[in-house]
Order: C-alpha cells, then structure tokens, then sequence
C-alpha cells in the first residue's frame, strides 16, 4: 500500500490564535468535569481567583501578562494559598 503525499501546505497548518484559545479553555473545562466526578460545574463552588489562576495557565502567560490579568494582589494571594497547600515531609 503506498501512502498519498499530503497535500501542499496542509502539513504547516496551525490552528488560529482564537482557536487555540477555545481548545485550551475546553481542556481546562474537562479537567474540572473530571474532578467534578459527574457533578454538574453549575454546582460546583471553585474560588474565582483559582479559576483566573487556572486559566492564566492553561494560556501559559507570561509574568507581565499574569500581572495584567490577576494583578499583584491577587497574585501574592494565590502564591500563599497555594504554598499552604504544599505537605513538606520531613525526614525521620
């Protein structure tokens, strides 16, 4: 069986921007189904600033734009949150 060339230009095709925001939002959403074990999102209580946080992520932005979306003290408070959540195992 011989394979057909792909066709000219179809192998450099990237999704537009607005695309790949939509697939990675989407993705974000199914991680939160998932966690939500067949509850509806509707129901589920997340707090707004993990969710910008997660999203801020998912968009992997950069520090400045971290900063324009969450601002400093959000931020900082999302940093403290997130170091609390962290189990250090100490040694025996």
């Amino acid at each position: 069986m011989t394979l057909q060339p792909p066709l000219d230009g179809l192998m450099d095709y990237q999704p537009s921007e607005r695309t790949r925001l939509v697939l990675a939002l989407a993705e974000l959403r199914e991680e939160w189904q998932a966690m939500a074990r067949g509850a509806t999102l509707l129901d589920i209580e997340i707090p707004a600033g993990l969710i910008l946080n997660d999203i801020a992520n998912r968009l992997q932005l950069s520090p400045q734009e971290r900063y324009v979306l969450l601002g400093g003290e959000l931020i900082s408070d999302i940093d403290n949150y997130l170091e609390t959540r962290v189990v250090r195992k100490l040694p025996n």
